[in-house]
């Protein structure tokens, strides 16, 4: 594990934060060069591989399943397996944020996601991560969205319908739910949920300006859960 943890730092330096491109990742299956014999049984990660040995075992498994293997592991695991540089960081240059064509600001504390383009300005109910073990993470940070899809089924959850999502900060969604009920409170496993008819209307906006020209800031502190 210790060869593992250099390799990435090794890797990723003084990046602050990776994600992925879907679409992109996609595109780098046919050339890692596994063998069949690779994919077979790719099997859990065993701390006592060398460094090389997990990358290979990682890239068996990213190949095996990839929607998979993207919910499922770190976002510096998907950069080691697929050999990518990082295509998505955290944002911190205040003038893109201002220029952002599309400004996602997710409120913990008012359990709101606030929508700023042009000619747009809403608020729409959400719920987040219910703390403490599944509290939404990224307060204080702003991000660019890794990859958008307009129906995502979850790996994690037993294949939950995720209509409308908009993923950032690794594997954090932010998607429709049929437990609209529950918007306005911490109820989820850390992604944003928000009514289908409002994350269809937030995942319209995102993907006709161009996921570039987007911006997910997370602010505030998510309310303890009620006895």
């Amino acid at each position: 594990m210790k060869t593992f943890l250099s390799l990435l730092i090794m890797i990723f330096g003084s990046v602050p934060v990776f994600s992925m491109d879907f679409v992109s990742v996609k595109r780098q299956l046919p050339a890692l060069g596994l063998s069949d014999g690779q994919l077979a049984q790719p099997g859990s990660v065993p701390e006592v591989l060398s460094g090389e040995e997990l990358v290979a075992r990682l890239r068996a498994e990213a190949l095996a399943d990839p929607a998979a293997f993207i919910d499922e592991h770190s976002p510096q695991e998907v950069g080691a397996a697929f050999g990518l540089q990082p295509s998505r960081f955290k944002i911190t240059d205040p003038k893109r944020i201002e220029a952002a064509a599309v400004k996602l600001t997710v409120d913990l504390t008012r359990q709101r996601l606030v929508v700023v383009s042009s000619g747009t300005n809403k608020e729409f109910k959400i719920s987040s991560g219910l703390p403490p073990e599944h509290a939404t993470p990224g307060s204080g940070s702003c991000y660019a969205p890794d990859f958008i899809e307009e129906m995502h089924y979850s790996s994690l959850y037993n294949k939950a319908p995720m209509p409308n999502s908009i993923f950032f900060n690794g594997n954090i969604a932010m998607h429709g739910t049929n437990a609209e009920a529950m918007l306005g409170r911490p109820a989820s496993h850390g992604c944003i949920r928000l009514s289908k008819a409002d994350a269809k209307t937030v995942y319209a906006l995102v993907r006709a300006n161009g996921k570039s020209k987007a911006v997910i800031c997370v602010q505030g502190v998510t309310p303890a859960p009620k006895p």
